[in-house]
């Protein structure tokens, strides 16, 4: 038995994926969201804002109130509408999903670190 290529098996997923329930439905969801400016701008600045603060954070810095403040009004508005909540749902889907095909990819090589 030949062994595959990984960079075959990884355009292979990357094709999967494409055509998976939850990049598709991430797609759909996006396409609403695009249809209005106000909730395109309010998902770009959200996921500016979040990065940043995870940035900081990982730097082991404190985010400014004002910044936190802004965060969380930016969540309220997007708790209240609906197409928003389901980006936000659907972006979660597919954030797990890869974080499970992470791990499994990343399988073999923690098996070389627990010998």
């Amino acid at each position: 038995m030949s062994a595959a290529n990984p960079y075959d098996q990884a355009d292979e997923l990357a094709r999967e994926l494409q055509r998976s329930e939850a990049v598709s439905q991430l797609r759909e969801v996006w396409g609403e969201v695009c249809q209005n400016p106000d909730q395109r701008r309010t998902m770009e600045r959200f996921r500016e804002l979040s990065m940043e603060l995870q940035r900081l954070q990982l730097e082991g810095r404190r985010p400014e109130e004002a910044k936190e403040q802004e965060l969380n009004r930016l969540l309220e508005e997007i708790r209240s509408h609906p197409t928003l909540q389901r980006y936000v749902e659907a972006e979660h889907r597919l954030s797990q999903m890869m974080n499970d095909i992470h791990r499994i990819v990343n399988a073999p090589i923690e098996e070389i670190y627990k010998k």
